[in-house]
């Protein structure tokens, strides 16, 4: 069993089309931003002949919290042509356009943007205290709006909002924790190895190579090429993909009454990533949330129905009332006699998640579980 949803495409049901964000006109395409950074000029000293404009970073080990950081900067038109220079000569710095991630000072007003100095202690906002900015944290949270924008055009106020939001909590606060030495969890069952951080960590020249600053410079441009794809592939999905479902759950969670009179099962026109959506609307409106959506259903890829049971938290593999005991695990004929139900498919042995050739069998399997909860919770007599 998986907490990812399942991916399934498509719907025997008539499904409205869901609404998109409302957008102007992308300002930069992922294929333009990475041709920006391959394109860009990575110094290791600033040239007797001088420079007007640049970025500045710091030299040596690169990481993953500045490689996003200037990633992020070459989306905005002020910065798209600059140079960047990796050094950490204060005569050098002092010089610079805007600078991140080293310097030890944070003084947005003059585009200073480093974490490492003791005074240093902020954080994105309340909700993660826990975790002190990076680079990357520091210029998402100047910038970030102005990132979405140049990534997928001008969003009504919400949309850009609700991306932003979402864009620091999946990925920018993942650099910030990592650049400062924050566990994902106090004990760890195993390692993450194949992270954005760790895949740049890895474009670092070996011990065992040869080294320059002309050859480190060179990786550092492969890493922010990796950090602009990531970037580019959160937020065009966010803007594609994940805001235009949040309308369909919240439609489904409206006439969930009309599926059935207890509330509880939602019903989707069509599939759509709907876990975070659901979850985000109940903490949002009481009428979301009561009652709690047990199970919801929705059409698969090959013209039958899948019945999900909802998780007890954004992300558990635990979830509100899995599908009855007796169904796990059994299939087709054997599965319909024993649930009394026509047309079953299976239920999978941890009671997740089931499927029913036809709509009509789905809702019965789902109204069939309700009633069996109710009745195992009812006092006996």
């Amino acid at each position: 069993m998986t907490a990812a949803e399942p991916q399934e495409s498509s719907s025997s049901a008539a499904a409205p089309p869901a609404k998109r964000a409302k957008t102007v006109g992308v300002v930069v395409a992922p294929e333009d931003l990475a041709a920006r950074l391959r394109e860009t000029t990575v110094l290791a000293k600033i040239p007797e002949a001088g420079l007007d404009k640049f970025i500045c970073t710091h030299h040596g080990t690169f990481h993953a919290d500045e490689a996003m950081a200037c990633a992020m900067l070459k989306c905005l038109p002020e910065y798209s042509k600059l140079p960047v220079l990796r050094t950490r000569s204060q005569e050098e710095i002092s010089k610079a356009t805007i600078v991140v991630d080293v310097g030890g000072t944070y003084e947005p007003e003059n585009h200073r943007y480093d974490h490492h100095q003791k005074s240093f202690t902020d954080s994105y906002s309340e909700a993660y205290s826990e975790i002190k900015l990076s680079s990357a944290g520091l210029v998402f949270k100047h910038f970030g709006a102005q990132v979405v924008e140049a990534l997928c055009g001008s969003l009504d106020p919400k949309a850009s909002s609700a991306i932003v939001a979402k864009t620091y909590d999946s990925l920018i606060r993942e650099l910030d924790a990592l650049d400062n030495g924050v566990q994902v969890a106090d004990a760890p069952r195993y390692r993450f190895v194949t992270h954005l951080g760790a895949r740049i960590g890895r474009l670092n020249p070996s011990w065992q190579e040869t080294s320059s600053p002309s050859i480190e410079n060179e990786k550092f441009k492969q890493a922010t090429l990796l950090a602009a794809k990531e970037l580019c592939d959160v937020v065009c999905g966010y803007c594609s993909s994940w805001l235009p479902a949040r309308s369909i759950v919240q439609q489904a969670l409206l006439s969930r009454r009309q599926v059935h009179a207890s509330g509880e099962i939602m019903k989707l026109p069509s599939f759509c990533p709907w876990q975070e959506h659901m979850f985000d609307l109940e903490s949002e409106e009481e009428s979301h949330r009561t009652p709690l959506v047990k199970y919801i259903l929705f059409g698969d890829s090959r013209g039958g129905w899948r019945i999900q049971a909802a998780p007890k938290t954004r992300g558990s593999f635990e979830n509100r009332l899995p599908l009855p005991q007796a169904w796990c695990g059994v299939r087709d004929a054997e599965l319909s006699a024993t649930s009394g139900i026509a047309d079953c498919v299976f239920v999978h042995a941890n009671g997740f998640i089931g499927g029913n050739k036809t709509e009509a069998g789905v809702l019965q399997m789902a109204i069939k579980a309700l009633e069996i909860a109710a009745q195992r919770e009812a006092p006996s007599a």
